[in-house]
């Protein structure tokens, strides 16, 4: 609770951040390099997660460190499993991805800046799913729970390993077809003027691949080089931010006399202001080794794939030679083929074609099993059973936030409403109302706190601001936290109330100590490990 510029959406922007997903709206005057620590709990078990820039890390009960990354995918990953997040989408690609924390917060949190309006706009980023709105409602509400989702994770995959093995067999038949064309079962025609040729161009292969190991040798060198240079600047900003942590830690521990101008005798104090500019400079330092860090993972990922190209070619290289070293002697490789004869080479198309089969036949009838179990899931009548509680819900909302009844009968979850002037914000809280009563019913799989940022939306009147305020102290769901950022005080009752009253202090000078205090460790443990995995 608190006035306007003292840091409300701040804080709850802040919570959704830390947790991986950036709400839509820029905060003024807020650094975008502040440390932020969520505690959340999931089954009785604590965990707390901590943000700096784009780098974040998730601790357990003890901190004990569980992960520390600056990749969205991995962080995504894990949240997923920590949270028993199962939920897969499709993105602009087509391809089948993991829902990330944006999608597993978007139905609970009413956003100041994006979530009053009639389209989904509460988080930045979510353009890269393929119309996702519908299946994350579908997947929290229950019409399609969790474990469809895991069922059709599987289907798909056996649907891929379907379609590879349907090509292999193409392309297999293609194969046969064209060797029954060139070579019939009376045996190979041996062709001296080709073999002539083909000496010729194994020789000008092998004078190519020659060049390119060449040149992939000096690529290799330098990229070591790069690699070792960025260490070495990597082991002297480590050794610069050992030496200021043993600085700051006199500066905020030790006592010392005041500081006195030797010309006119005044005395200085130290400020709070130049001691925050002091732990500026580390986290400085720290972003610099990160950021190095990064360089040196992606030189040494080059370096890799460069290395394995150079043994690829040195692999190539070394069989044209030893088949030219062959050709030139008086052994000729056609005289191999006619030994094997065509008739075992179409037996081995033969159990090839047979084993593809087999593996084919298999796919298709995990699929079928799978495709009925998929079917059972979705069972059509618990869906009528969640649509009806869902309408129920929202028309009882209507009344209770004073707008006129409609007709829900046909409406669904997607069904967001549009209206204008005051009435819309309270049709959205209606409509958010009933997806939060309908995700926490009977067949929803999930408890997640219901976050509204700002209730006071477009000029409430003193009638309808009291209404939306009941219904959000009253009406909402009994057994879930509820966050909601107000501007007064108000008569109903809440658990806790946090009171901000200074403007763009949202933390207090007097606080910082302790806060340092708590938060430094798992901050210089996040760094370590970040910088670790680079080395590893």
């Amino acid at each position: 609770m608190g006035r306007n510029h003292t840091g409300k959406s701040s804080l709850i922007k802040t919570l959704f951040l830390t947790l991986g997903a950036r709400p839509q709206g820029d905060l003024a005057q807020w650094d975008e390099k502040t440390i932020s620590a969520v505690d959340f709990c999931i089954d009785k078990k604590r965990y707390r997660a901590v943000h700096q820039l784009r780098h974040r890390a998730l601790f357990n009960e003890t901190n004990d460190l569980i992960i520390a990354t600056n990749n969205h995918d991995k962080w995504a990953e894990t949240f997923a499993k920590t949270v028993g997040f199962n939920l897969v989408l499709t993105d602009k690609n087509l391809e089948t991805v993991q829902a990330d924390p944006r999608c597993f917060f978007l139905p609970f949190y009413i956003n100041q800046d994006g979530s009053w309006q009639s389209s989904w706009n509460t988080f930045i980023g979510l353009q890269q799913y393929r119309k996702p709105t519908g299946t994350i409602l579908d997947y929290f509400s229950g019409i399609k729970p969790p474990e469809y989702y895991e069922l059709n994770s599987q289907r798909t995959q056996k649907q891929r390993a379907l379609e590879d093995l349907q090509k292999e067999r193409q392309f297999l038949d293609r194969a046969r077809e064209r060797f029954s064309e060139s070579m019939t079962l009376s045996g190979p025609k041996l062709q001296p003027d080709n073999f002539e040729q083909e000496i010729s161009r194994l020789t000008s292969e092998v004078t190519v691949l020659n060049k390119k190991q060449e040149m992939l040798r000096d690529t290799a060198v330098r990229e070591e080089e790069q690699y070792d240079n960025i260490q070495l600047q990597i082991e002297l900003a480590n050794n610069a931010l050992a030496t200021h942590e043993g600085d700051s830690f006199y500066l905020l521990k030790e006592a010392r006399e005041k500081l006195t101008c030797p010309t006119c005798g005044a005395e200085h104090l130290e400020s709070f202001f130049d001691l925050l500019t002091y732990a500026e400079d580390a986290r400085i330092l720290r972003d610099l080794v990160t950021h190095l860090q990064e360089d040196a993972t992606k030189i040494r990922e080059q370096h890799q794939k460069t290395l394995a190209k150079k043994i690829e070619l040195e692999k190539h290289y070394q069989k044209v030679s030893e088949i030219l070293s062959i050709r030139r002697g008086a052994l000729q490789f056609n005289d191999v083929v006619n030994s094997m004869g065509a008739e075992r080479a179409f037996r081995v198309f033969e159990e090839q074609n047979a084993a593809l089969k087999g593996e084919i036949d298999q796919k298709l009838s995990d699929i079928e099993t799978l495709d009925t179990q998929l079917k059972e899931l979705g069972d059509k009548k618990r869906s009528r059973e969640i649509l009806q509680t869902f309408r129920q819900t929202y028309s009882s909302a209507l009344v209770s936030l004073n707008l006129p009844p409609i007709d829900t009968s046909k409406l669904r979850l997607t069904s967001r409403p549009d209206l204008s002037g005051s009435g819309g914000p309270r049709s959205i809280l209606a409509y958010y109302g009933a997806l939060w009563r309908t995700c926490i019913d009977t067949y929803g799989a999930f408890s997640i706190p219901l976050v509204i940022d700002a209730p006071n939306q477009q000029g409430q009147d003193d009638i309808n601001l009291p209404k939306v305020l009941t219904y959000i102290a009253d009406d909402l769901p009994e057994g879930v936290q509820v966050i909601v950022g107000i501007e007064i005080d108000t008569p109903h009752f809440f658990d806790n109330k946090v009171v901000l009253d200074q403007q763009y202090k949202l933390l207090h000078s007097e606080e910082y100590d302790a806060v340092r205090d708590e938060i430094d460790p798992l901050v210089r443990t996040m760094y370590h490990s970040l910088q670790n995995e680079g080395l590893g």
